[in-house]
């Protein structure tokens, strides 16, 4: 039998003596063993590898529910522990039951000075379910050398399976774009693909937790459902258009079709984009169309909100043909097809292309986010982030020559998001706590080492998580804000376990807001709040990381950029964050999923680097503004979690109301006209609101600064349409400049007297002189070469 018909049968009948036979033929030195190390750990194969190292291979029967997310710390811990002795440097481990397994690969790390003092262990993971793709797993295990550890961690390594996956879906873009028959009524055809892209794999995430049915997906069931299909335009309006906007962006008990008659009987759903549309192309009654959407549940958030207006038709959900998007079938559905992009790429390219449903459901995926010592080699929330990364690089005009011909790595790499953000708390840390920085570095490293804490301290630690301001002010697709956020969840689940310091400081701030709130408000909405957070902490309905996550969110964590498509996509990595952490809960109204926050008010699409004219402390601190500006953080706030349409425009209205006061306001207090304008007009609370200015105060409630702002902002971006502006209020202005060096300005602007910036710069930078002042800045982090 050859490795491959091997490997095959492993799959489908999973034994560890077919793992230990298909791994024999890997390495024939490979020593087969059958010994037992504990009640449940098998000793099945031992080999000395090329480099010296000493690789066991262990086979564990697990008694307990083996799924994707199960089990996976306690069995990290046996795998550990099982490691813990000099006679293995790495190893192999098993768990399987029922057919389904994990095969993971868990190495020693060491502290600098080779093996001496061990650092960590790191795991890299294959699930393998019945029934669910497992392409990626057959084709690295066939590729997999048992020479040693550098050989063998590359077969478990994520980044093939990233630029593979990659590859296909910037191919599938080119393809898109390069169609006529693919047309939008509104807006620019490359962000609304991109849209749809970061759509649909959202819903593909939901369908892998069984909350979207695979009937809406599968080709041969679809062939009596929809008009044409597969050879007509019609999927993507009455099945995927229909799931977006008037599925997941409505409660269950509320679904149902849009009227079909005059306008006069037609009045109460004019407008109202949260309806079904397009019964008319398909070959099922309507009603029966409508129960394949009964159980799937209102997600809220922003990301299914219909981008139509009267004036503009972006998304094209409607009945009108002119006002229709059209996306041919073939673009969800084909087969392999060979494709010249050689336009899109800029030199003579063809290559292979296939709809964009059969691509997704080749590879595997998992709800699970990797960390730096434990990694899912499956397509993960995380990694996704640097997908959009580079497919927002070959739409931006500044960088698309240079990321169409490179090959999926135009991103910051995780290792250097990490190492920065864990350096900049660090020293945020260290002023903040005055704890010694080894303690600190304790709480965030995924070092073994632990120091202990006192209640004391961890509560100190605490209280500066929660009061934490982090900025990225060119967030690009959410790499360091989402960076901090793993990082603090982190630090948060070693010394608050069972979340409890973390609900009290919740509950303290809601009492604290609520003084000022509810003087005005009613008795009911501040019970509303408590009973919210309880179900928040509640770990019946959601995972401990939930609650952390989304008063982090909610309080701590910003970002703006200048690219709409970029802000959806890094509020998209945020929702897909918070999706994970819920649990399913088929008896429960809306199958227990709770709706996602709205995330507006936390990133903004502006332009960073222009400011208002005339800002004024003494004249923001007047007593009337004071009030207005506390009403409108207070109605920031209230956005952040409402979950109904009625809500929102109640919230609107509201602060419409407010800000034609706040005008006459700033009216009286001789605010420049311009600023006035801005203020007033730009509103928040819309999706594809778009601000040529940008100022913490207004956009985000925060007036005395960040405490972190980190980024890897723009190296090249042009700035001639503002250069006036930028001579006028930017100190180390040149003619031959980096737009990274305006950047580092603005972010010693956005911080706190002690706040610490953490940016990647040019080097080119370091060496001018004029700029040897604003680098010395000492809450600049020490600068490195990467």
């Amino acid at each position: 039998m050859s490795s491959e018909e091997l490997l095959e049968e492993l799959i489908q009948d999973f034994s560890w003596e077919k793992l230990i036979h298909f791994l024999s033929k890997k390495n024939k030195k490979l020593e087969e063993k059958e010994e037992k190390l504990s009640d449940n750990v098998l000793l099945i194969g031992e080999l000395e590898l090329e480099d010296k190292n000493h690789l066991g291979i262990f086979a564990v029967k697990w008694e307990e529910e083996l799924s994707e997310r199960t089990s996976k710390k306690e069995q990290f811990e046996i795998a550990k522990k099982v490691l813990d002795t000099p006679e293995f440097d790495a190893g192999i481990f098993v768990f399987y039951r029922n057919g389904n397994f994990r095969l993971s690969f868990v190495e020693k790390t060491y502290k600098p000075g080779g093996k001496v003092q061990l650092s960590s262990y790191k795991r890299y993971t294959y699930f393998v379910q019945r029934g669910k793709p497992y392409r990626t797993f057959l084709k690295r295990m066939m590729d997999l050398e048992l020479k040693d550890l550098n050989s063998i961690r590359s077969a478990f390594s994520l980044m093939p399976l990233t630029e593979e996956f990659y590859k296909e879906i910037e191919f599938w873009f080119a393809w898109a774009l390069k169609r006529p028959d693919v047309q939008f009524p509104g807006g620019k055809k490359e962000e609304n693909l991109i849209r749809l892209i970061t759509r649909l794999i959202f819903v593909w995430f939901l369908k892998e937790k069984s909350l979207v049915p695979e009937k809406l997906f599968d080709k041969e069931s679809l062939k009596g459902v929809v008009k044409n299909f597969p050879h007509g335009n019609y999927y993507y309006n009455v099945v995927l258009q229909n799931l977006f906007f008037a599925t997941l962006n409505r409660p269950q008990g509320e679904r149902g079709w849009a009227y079909k008659k005059d306008f006069l009987q037609n009045r109460n759903h004019f407008g109202v984009k949260t309806l079904f549309r397009n019964e008319d192309f398909l070959l099922i009654d309507p009603q029966e169309f409508l129960e394949l959407f009964r159980e799937v549940p209102f997600v809220n958030g922003g990301l299914f909100e219909c981008l139509d207006e009267d004036k503009q038709y972006i998304d094209g959900f409607s009945r009108e043909e002119k006002k229709r998007a059209k996306v041919p079938d073939e673009l969800f559905f084909s087969q392999e097809i060979e494709e010249d992009l050689s336009e899109f790429y800029g030199q003579k390219k063809k290559v292979k292309v296939r709809g964009i449903i059969n691509i997704l459901k080749d590879y595997n995926w998992t709800a699970d986010e990797s960390s730096p010592i434990d990694i899912e080699v499956s397509l993960d929330p995380e990694l996704l982030g640097h997908i959009f990364e580079n497919l927002l690089a070959s739409y931006n005009q500044e960088t698309q020559s240079t990321a169409r011909k490179s090959t999926g790595s135009y991103y910051t790499p995780k290792e250097i998001v990490d190492f920065m953000v864990e350096e900049a708390l660090t020293e945020y840390f260290k002023e903040k706590t005055k704890l010694p920085e080894e303690k600190i570095r304790s709480v965030l490293s995924y070092s073994e080492d632990q120091q202990d804490l006192t209640e004391e301290e961890k509560e100190k630690i605490l209280r500066a998580i929660d009061e934490v301001k982090i900025i990225d002010p060119a967030v690009g697709s959410g790499a360091f804000p989402m960076g901090a956020l793993h990082k603090l969840v982190h630090a948060l689940s070693k010394i608050d376990p069972d979340n409890q310091i973390w609900k009290d400081l919740q509950r303290q701030r809601i009492e604290q807001e609520a003084k000022k709130i509810f003087q005005k408000e009613d008795k009911q909405e501040r019970e509303e709040l408590f009973r919210e957070l309880n179900e928040n902490f509640d770990e019946s309905m959601n995972y401990p990381d939930y609650a952390r996550k989304l008063y982090l969110i909610q309080n701590c964590i910003y970002g703006v950029d200048i690219q709409p498509i970029a802000i959806q996509i890094c509020k998209l990595r945020f929702f897909l964050s918070l999706l994970i952490d819920q649990k399913v809960d088929k008896t429960k109204d809306n199958q227990g999923i709770r709706p996602l926050p709205h995330l507006e008010t936390k990133f903004v699409c502006a332009n960073t680097l222009i400011g208002l004219e005339g800002k004024n402390q003494r004249t923001l601190a007047h007593s009337k503004l004071k009030d207005l500006k506390e009403e409108l953080k207070t109605l920031y706030k209230k956005h952040f979690s409402i979950r109904t349409r009625t809500e929102k425009e109640r919230i609107k209205e509201k602060a419409k109301k407010l800000k034609e006061e706040l005008r006459q306001e700033l009216q009286k207090l001789r605010f420049p006209a311009d600023d006035i304008q801005k203020i007033v007009e730009f509103d928040i609370f819309d999706q594809t609101a778009k601000a040529d200015w940008f100022d913490p105060v207004w956009m985000f409630g925060v007036e005395d600064g960040f405490d972190i702002v980190i980024g890897n902002p723009p190296h090249g971006a042009k700035i001639d349409s503002f250069k006036d502006y930028i001579v006028k209020h930017y100190s180390y202005y040149e003619q031959k400049k980096n737009s990274a060096s305006l950047f580092l300005e603005k972010g010693f602007e956005l911080l706190k007297p002690s706040g610490i910036l953490a940016y990647i710069v040019p080097k080119s930078i370091t060496f001018v002189k004029s700029w040897g002042g604003c680098l010395k800045n000492p809450r600049a982090l020490t600068k490195l070469d990467f």
